[in-house]
């Protein structure tokens, strides 16, 4: 995660800051580490703060630039060669100081400790995070014009050259993103409302 953190801050993508680290012992099954980084506040996480989209849709100038900030986010740690593994709207932190508005949001990316650094990412590293981002907003009243959006955003080309180009990796992500709506709701179908 260390390793993640310093990486994000080069390429320049908000994300915690060290206080402190340490390890002990040799080998990795003796080894023992800790990682203590700052506080994120005020922040709020995206799934919570997008909950209630589908329901209380928010002004349109704020859900544009929030798809194109996280689009942004992903695209630059992608080109960076780094993955995250865990890549779900609960995992970008929304700073409210200043209150989010579409020409100064903040959003920082949490959870680091998975993530994959390399000179390139792989394809499948690719897919593999944005169809995970995709299924944690499939609730959220996404619009066609909101896919979009993000795929302009994070491909940086012109949408007619990403839907003749990228046309078998759209169908992918939508296929992966299914499959891990259809898992989780098997994981948790039978676990009341609280537990989840």
């Amino acid at each position: 995660e260390l390793r993640a953190i310093r990486a994000f801050d080069a390429l320049g993508i908000d994300t915690m800051t060290v206080a402190a680290y340490g390890e002990r012992g040799v080998g990795p099954a003796h080894r023992q580490s800790f990682l203590v980084t700052e506080a994120l506040e005020p922040t709020i996480d995206l799934d919570a703060f997008t909950r209630d989209w589908s329901r209380e849709p928010p002004p349109a100038a704020l859900k544009h630039a929030l798809i194109g900030k996280v689009a942004r986010i992903a695209r630059r740690m992608h080109e960076g060669g780094i993955n995250h593994r865990d890549f779900y709207l609960c995992h970008f932190l929304l700073h409210l100081d200043p209150a989010p508005r579409p020409g100064t949001l903040r959003v920082s990316v949490i959870d680091l400790h998975r993530a994959q650094i390399r000179a390139h990412t792989p394809a499948r590293w690719r897919h593999k995070d944005i169809a995970a981002l995709y299924f944690s907003a499939l609730a959220i009243g996404l619009t066609k014009r909101d896919k979009l959006r993000f795929l302009h955003a994070y491909y940086g080309q012109p949408l007619r050259l990403i839907l003749d180009g990228e046309k078998a990796t759209l169908q992918h992500l939508e296929h992966e993103a299914a499959r891990l709506a259809l898992r989780f709701e098997r994981k948790f179908a039978n676990r009341p409302a609280l537990e989840r």
